[in-house]
């Protein structure tokens, strides 16, 4: 299942809808931008199926989804940064 329909899942928003796909795309290549500049490996952020990166990247979306810019912070949840804290331990790039 492509990362695209597993976040629309999380989000319960049908498969068949496409009115957030941008945004939520935006969202996703800007986590996996995140994760590369936090030292992982491209290559194991590319593998969608995995359950951490999977994880990771709905917990993103889900903090920023929707999120109009008033003005107002919007901070990641503490267990966004111990996954990522995890991943960048074992998966950074060689």
């Amino acid at each position: 299942m492509a990362i695209l329909d597993i976040v629309k899942k999380a989000l319960l928003i049908p498969l068949s809808e496409s009115f957030a796909d941008e945004e939520l795309n935006t969202h996703i290549n800007s986590c996996k931008a995140y994760l590369a500049s936090c030292g992982i490996d491209p290559a194991f952020i590319s593998d969608e199926s995995n359950p951490m990166i999977s994880t990771i990247i709905i917990i993103y979306v889900k903090t920023f989804f929707g999120f109009k810019n008033d003005g107002s912070a919007k901070e990641l949840p503490k267990t966004f940064d111990m996954l990522v804290g995890q991943v960048a331990l074992t998966k950074g790039a060689n």
